[in-house]
C-alpha cells in the first residue's frame, strides 16, 4: 500500500461503500454460476432491486444510501459517489477527511448476507470477489480508501484462510459478527472461534464491530413514523451494547490479550457508565475468585478495544474516563447518520471542549493511523483544530442533507 500523504489530519473510522452493479458478475463464473451471481433485476413496477442466488429479496433493497439521497428506486439514481472511487474522494476533499476506513452496504454491515444463500462453493466466490473488488478498484486506486475483508463464517477453517489471504491481498481489518449466533451459527464466546481470534492476532489486524448485529427492540406501538424512525436509530446503539457487555466479560481477550476490537458506529459516550456498571459488578459478584476471568472489564476495554463517534459531544468530555487512545472519529458517509456535508462543523462541535492539541490529535488521525498501520506522511497536514487555543465554534450551516426515514 502507498504512503497515505495527510492534507487535513484526519480519518474517517467507519464509513461505508456501495456495491457497485458489476462487483460479481465481473468475478465470478456465468458457466458455473448463471443467474445466481449477484446482480441488478427489473421489477414490475419499474424500480429495480438485486438479486442474490435468483432471489430478489437476498439483500433487502437496493442500495443504503439514505444520507446522500434519501430514496433511490433504480441504480441511474444511486449517487456516483457511494460507489466509484474517483467521486468519493472528491467527498473526502469536500469533508476534508484524508482517509476512509470502508464497511460493506448491501452485502451486510456486519457481514451476514453471504453466510446461507446458495452452495458453498457460491458463496465463497461472493465473499472473494467482494473482497478482490475492494482492494482492487479502492485501495488499489487510492491509499486514502482503506479496505477491510468479509468472510465465510459458516466454516472456521475457510474463514482463517480467507483473512490470510485477504490480508495479503492489502485488506487492514475483518468486518466481524459481534453475535453469529444470530445467524445460526456458533456463539461469539465458542472455543470453535478461537482459530479467527488467534489469526487476527498473528496478522495484527482488528475485529470490526459494527451496531445492528443484535435486532434493536421494535418500534412501540403508535408512534408517528419519524419518532419511529429516530426510536429505531438509537435502539440499535443500546443493543450494540449487549455485545461490548459480553466480549468484555467472555474471558476472550484473556485468552487473547493481544486482540484487538472496535465497537463501530456505536458513539462513546455510554461506555463510561457501561465500563463503571460491569466493573461494580465485577468486584461485587466477586467474580475473580469463582471463574477463571483476572481482569476488570474497564482494563479489558483500554487494553483491546476501541469505539467510534461521529456527532457527539458528551463522550467526547468523557474521553479520560474512556481512554482518549481508544477514540476515533467517523461520518459514516453515505448512511442515514451520516454528518455530511456538515461534517467539519460536526467535529468541530464535538471537539470545542477538548483543550490538548494532542488529544485532537489522536481523536481524528493518530489511533486510525495506528490500529491500522497506517504508512503516512505528515509533513503537510494544516489543521484548524490543531493549533493551540480554545476551539471556535461558528453557528451551524444551513446543509443540503435530505430528510429521510431510513435508518442507516
Amino acid at each position: 500500500m502507498a504512503t497515505l500523504k495527510l492534507k487535513y489530519g484526519v480519518i474517517s473510522a467507519d464509513d461505508h461503500v456501495q456495491e457497485a452493479p458489476d462487483v460479481w458478475t465481473n468475478r465470478m463464473s456465468k458457466a458455473k454460476f448463471g443467474d445466481n451471481i449477484p446482480h441488478i433485476i427489473n421489477l414490475p413496477d419499474g424500480s429495480q432491486t438485486w438479486a442474490l442466488g435468483g432471489n430478489a429479496q437476498g439483500f433487502g433493497g437496493l442500495a443504503r444510501v439514505a444520507g446522500v439521497k434519501a430514496k433511490v428506486r433504480t441504480w441511474d439514481e444511486v449517487p456516483r459517489s457511494t460507489y466509484v472511487a474517483s467521486e468519493r474522494l472528491k467527498i473526502l476533499d469536500e469533508e476534508e477527511v484524508d482517509a476512509s476506513v470502508l464497511f460493506p452496504n448491501i452485502i451486510g454491515i456486519t457481514n451476514q448476507n453471504f453466510q446461507k444463500e446458495g452452495s458453498e462453493e457460491f458463496r465463497l466466490a461472493c465473499i472473494r470477489a467482494y473482497n478482490d473488488w475492494l482492494i482492487e478498484e479502492w485501495q488499489d486506486y487510492s491509499p486514502r480508501l482503506i479496505a477491510q475483508c468479509v468472510t465465510p463464517m459458516w466454516d472456521v477453517k475457510l474463514c482463517v484462510a480467507e483473512i490470510h489471504r485477504a490480508v495479503k491481498r492489502g485488506h487492514k481489518a475483518l468486518a466481524w459478527h459481534g453475535a453469529p449466533h444470530v445467524l445460526g451459527l456458533k456463539h461469539f464466546n465458542d472455543p470453535y472461534w478461537y482459530p479467527v481470534f488467534e489469526a487476527c492476532c498473528e496478522l495484527d489486524v482488528p475485529l470490526c464491530l459494527h451496531s445492528t448485529a443484535v435486532p434493536a427492540l421494535p418500534a412501540w406501538e403508535s408512534l408517528q413514523p419519524g419518532a419511529r424512525s429516530a426510536l429505531q436509530v438509537s435502539m440499535t446503539f443500546v443493543s450494540h451494547m449487549e455485545i461490548v457487555s459480553n466480549i468484555l466479560y467472555s474471558g476472550v481477550f484473556e485468552q487473547f490479550p493481544k486482540l484487538k476490537a472496535i465497537s463501530v458506529e456505536s458513539g462513546v459516550g455510554w461506555l463510561p457508565y457501561l465500563l463503571e456498571e460491569l466493573d461494580h459488578e465485577f468486584e461485587e459478584r466477586k467474580v475473580a475468585k469463582s471463574t477463571t476471568l483476572t481482569k476488570r472489564p474497564s482494563e479489558i476495554f483500554r487494553n483491546n478495544m476501541w469505539s467510534t463517534f461521529w456527532h457527539e459531544r458528551h463522550g467526547i468530555r468523557s474521553r479520560d474516563e474512556i481512554g482518549v487512545d481508544k477514540i476515533m472519529y467517523s461520518t459514516d458517509y453515505p448512511h442515514g447518520t451520516t454528518t455530511w456535508p456538515k461534517s467539519i462543523w460536526c467535529r468541530t462541535r464535538s471537539l470545542q471542549d477538548v483543550t490538548s492539541v494532542d488529544d485532537r490529535r489522536k481523536i481524528l488521525m493518530e489511533n486510525a493511523i495506528g490500529l491500522y498501520k497506517l504508512d503516512v506522511d505528515k509533513s503537510e497536514i494544516k489543521q484548524p483544530l490543531y493549533e493551540p487555543g480554545p476551539i471556535k465554534v461558528t453557528p451551524q450551516p444551513e446543509g443540503a442533507k435530505p430528510a429521510s426515514s431510513a435508518s442507516f
